[in-house]
């Protein structure tokens, strides 16, 4: 397939389709979950569409894990350590160590195991990064009462441009750092140590159906964190032919 991507408008980077694992992922939904009384069908029409609508909405999330999705994604390194958690928890398994019952999240890190997510980012160990950084068009606040995650411009009532200025200023002097580091013969592994949370990364994130619903369902809400929710909506733009097929929709985007 042709490789679909979305930008966004304030610039904070770029997410992309690069492939799926087969064209018509609405009818291996439906197919996977009929093979439970050995059925299947050649066309997805309205019928399967209220079965994927029901299957989802009561929590029957297997027949959605056997179509995968791959991503090449440039964003802040703060965005991309959010978006790291959708790795884990695909599959949920205990086991005993030292007697007691650990699940697999603990572990997660530590263990090879094949959970239908992979991700493949640039290594600050292998290359020297880029001076890309991100900086917010405006700047926002915390609401004074309720949810401290929250943000929005109209809370924030300080100096925006200097606060702007003193943030680049930071950016360039802790890049500074960085490269003279390297030049004095400072591995890059410890170099990157320095450089702030608004640097630019990429990275690759193939992932299974199920997985980009869970992503979606949690960052388009109007709590998560702005730049995160415009990757949602990126994502959400590139799939939105498929979800819709599948009775999944988020109509206030």
């Amino acid at each position: 397939m042709n490789k679909k991507v979305f930008t966004f408008e304030d610039n904070i980077g770029f997410v992309s389709l690069v492939d799926k694992m087969q064209n018509n992922t609405p009818l291996k939904v439906v197919n996977s979950a009929r093979i439970s009384y050995n059925k299947s069908r050649d066309q997805f029409d309205e019928k399967d569409k209220r079965l994927t609508t029901f299957l989802w909405e009561n929590g029957h999330t297997s027949p959605f894990r056997h179509s995968f999705y791959t991503f090449h994604i440039k964003a802040p390194l703060f965005v991309f350590r959010q978006w790291m958690k959708y790795q884990v928890g695909s599959v949920w398994k205990t086991f005993e160590i030292d007697g007691q019952d650990v699940n697999l999240d603990i572990i997660d890190h530590f263990y090879d195991d094949d959970k239908g997510c992979s991700w493949n980012e640039i290594s600050g160990r292998y290359v020297e990064l880029k001076p890309e950084f991100y900086f917010p068009a405006k700047l926002r606040g915390n609401p004074p009462h309720g949810n401290k995650q929250t943000s929005e411009e109209k809370f924030y009532m300080g100096p925006v441009e200097y606060n702007l200025n003193q943030m680049a200023h930071a950016v360039d002097k802790a890049y500074s750092i960085y490269e003279g580091l390297i030049k004095t013969g400072v591995a890059k592994e410890i170099a990157r140590m320095i450089l702030p949370q608004n640097i630019y990364s990429e990275a690759y994130w193939t992932c299974s159906l199920q997985s980009v619903i869970h992503f979606l369902n949690q960052r388009l809400t109007r709590d998560a964190q702005f730049e995160i929710r415009k990757y949602a909506e990126g994502i959400y733009n590139l799939m939105q032919e498929d979800l819709q097929q599948i009775g999944i929709n988020y109509e206030k985007l």
